[in-house]
């Protein structure tokens, strides 16, 4: 259920299969609120019958669990969700420094957008944590930055050339650098607050 790199699943999955077993990746996202509530979003890969088997136990943690196809595609999905949170995260980032030097109260800025095209669960959550500062961990830079590292390898396994993701990385790699990698991802406030 961990986010691992889609040829190193496609790996596992065949020798389990070898030895006679099923495979099911199945990664998820929620955070820890969502694994405590027992609501986290699952994207599963691997063969129906696996799905099936595993669901009981999917349901016991998570709200809405989809079955994304083989071997593999549960940590696709996951990649692809990982780019959206960190892009998003970035997005909101950029805004609410704009609002802050530009002279506005990056609280009532974030109020104000709230509920328009740009509201997000980000906005919500982790512009809450920018505009108090309140950055303690829930996901981590430095696991965002291993997430991200392993979309672009991705990216670069299937052809295709995502440059906003290989800025996001960029970004969140300065913030390791920096000393923040302990902090949530939403620290990446801090690169263009300061």
């Amino acid at each position: 259920m961990g986010t691992t790199a889609v040829a190193a699943t496609r790996a596992l999955a065949q020798r389990a299969a070898a030895a006679g077993a099923e495979w099911l990746d199945a990664p998820v996202s929620g955070g820890t609120v969502a694994a405590e509530a027992a609501v986290l979003t699952i994207m599963a890969g691997g063969s129906e019958a696996a799905f099936a088997r595993a669901l009981p136990v999917l349901q016991a943690m998570g709200r809405r669990i989809t079955h994304v196809g083989a071997s593999g595609a549960g940590q696709i999905a996951k990649s692809a969700n990982q780019v959206i949170v960190a892009l998003t995260i970035g997005a909101v980032a950029e805004a609410l420094a704009l609002a802050r030097a530009a002279g506005a109260d990056p609280a009532k800025v974030r109020d104000a957008i709230r509920g328009g095209f740009a509201e997000s669960r980000i906005l919500d959550l982790h512009g809450g944590r920018m505009v108090t500062g309140d950055f303690t961990p829930g996901g981590r830079v430095t696991t965002q930055v291993k997430d991200l590292r392993q979309a672009e390898e991705l990216a670069q396994q299937s052809g295709i050339d995502l440059p906003t993701l290989g800025l996001s990385l960029e970004l969140f790699e300065m913030l390791v650098e920096q000393g923040d990698g302990a902090l949530d991802h939403s620290a990446l406030y801090r690169l263009f607050a300061r």
